[in-house]
């Protein structure tokens, strides 16, 4: 009898490891993400008030300006830009220069289709911008990075009011605009645009999210879960950020966190880095 219980035990343990391993993303769970790689990191938890924490070491806290508010996200609570004056300026901070690699992401929910800025730094000057916008065609969006000279927009569709993760790479030994990687949603775009050699600067402008330049226009959607990597990210790191969520991803968790539970995530991802 005890030999017959015995093994019933061996039985759900590895039931458990299988159903364990086929619950979670595909391929992808062990892809983990070196959280001392992270410039800034924003999980938007706050609920109110003008300042946005960044959960990295590096303290470069966000400031809200114009009518940005807080609202639903897309894990918790995020921000809600209205398109008219709205931006998050990182104070103090200039982001990453050179050809140095990097990766920034987001989640957007966009409530228009337009040229939306969504993150960039340095100035409007030939290989030294950089830009992360929308490419506006008709009433279609696709991710686009720019260095003023040369551009590389994908081919998914961004502004259909539906929620979708951004991930822009410049891998490691890259040169050229056109050799950043552009993802939605987790999967690979295709290429357009025109080729520029890459030169960012990183000491004249700070990091804003949101705000215009030139002739394009301000974010109008809902923003979460925003970060900038000083290396270039794995698409299966992208895409278990996709799947789990930001913060469950630096956390090292099996599951994705739950729309009310990310505050708590917040907490522990602190506990465990700092």
């Amino acid at each position: 009898m005890r030999l017959f219980f015995s093994c019933l035990v061996i039985l759900g343990i590895n039931m458990l490891v299988v159903w364990t391993a086929s619950a979670a993303p595909s391929g992808i769970t062990s892809q983990k993400i070196d959280i001392k790689t992270i410039e800034v990191a924003y999980l938007f938890e706050e609920g109110k008030g003008q300042t946005a924490q960044d959960i990295s070491s590096n303290k470069r806290h966000g400031t809200l300006e114009g009518g940005v508010k807080y609202g639903p996200g897309k894990f918790g609570t995020g921000l809600v830009y209205d398109g008219k004056d709205d931006n998050l300026i990182v104070k103090g901070y200039r982001g990453l220069g050179g050809k140095q690699a990097r990766t920034v992401l987001y989640w957007f929910k966009s409530a228009s289709a337009r040229e939306h800025s969504w993150v960039k730094w340095g100035p409007n000057e030939a290989t030294k911008k950089f830009y992360v916008r929308a490419h506006l065609d008709g009433a279609k969006c696709y991710l686009r990075i720019e260095n003023n000279g040369g551009n590389n927009w994908g081919d998914a569709n961004v502004c259909d009011g539906k929620w979708h993760h951004h991930a822009v790479v410049f891998p490691n030994g890259a040169k050229d605009v056109q050799d950043h990687n552009i993802y939605v949603d987790g999967k690979l775009n295709k290429k357009f645009g025109k080729a520029n050699a890459m030169d960012t600067d990183n000491k004249t402008q700070e990091v804003v999210m949101g705000d215009f330049l030139a002739h394009h226009e301000f974010m109008h959607g809902s923003f979460d879960e925003a970060a900038i990597f000083n290396v270039e990210l794995t698409a299966k790191q992208i895409q278990l950020i996709v799947a789990q969520g930001l913060a469950s991803a630096l956390n090292g968790k099996s599951t994705a966190v739950e729309a009310g539970d990310k505050l708590s995530t917040n907490w522990a991802m602190i506990k465990i880095s700092y």
